[in-house]
């Protein structure tokens, strides 16, 4: 009996025909052959269930993380709005300061500087 190989793509589609010889026939071995075809491809069956079984372990460790960091993402933004608030008033609050502090210095600038100009240009 031959050995069954997978390197052909051929035999290894979905309801595709075993491979059998007309001297296996003669023989009278198309069963045992038949049979070792059936599980080479239950083996590779095997193998990519084994495979696909581990890349889904692999992306549900991913997602656990990447759903971890979604939430620290989401708490950090639920602080924004309370931080944009406070900046919000501590903005106004040293325009505030500043508007005051420049209306003093003007103040200041016309009464010393006020009597001196009218001096100056009579």
């Amino acid at each position: 009996m031959r050995r069954y190989s997978t390197k052909s793509g051929d035999d290894l589609r979905l309801g595709s025909a075993p491979v059998l010889s007309k001297d296996d026939a003669a023989r009278g071995e198309p069963l045992q052959e038949a049979l070792a075809v059936l599980n080479e491809r239950l083996r590779h069956v095997s193998v990519t269930v084994r495979d696909l079984a581990a890349r889904l372990t692999f992306a549900e460790d991913n997602i656990s993380d990447i759903l971890r960091r979604l939430a620290v993402i989401e708490e950090r933004l639920s602080q924004t709005a309370t931080k944009a608030w406070v900046l919000g008033c501590a903005v106004t609050l040293l325009l505030a300061m500043l508007t005051g502090t420049l209306g003093g210095v003007w103040w200041m600038l016309q009464q010393y500087l006020g009597p001196m100009l009218r001096a100056s240009a009579g």
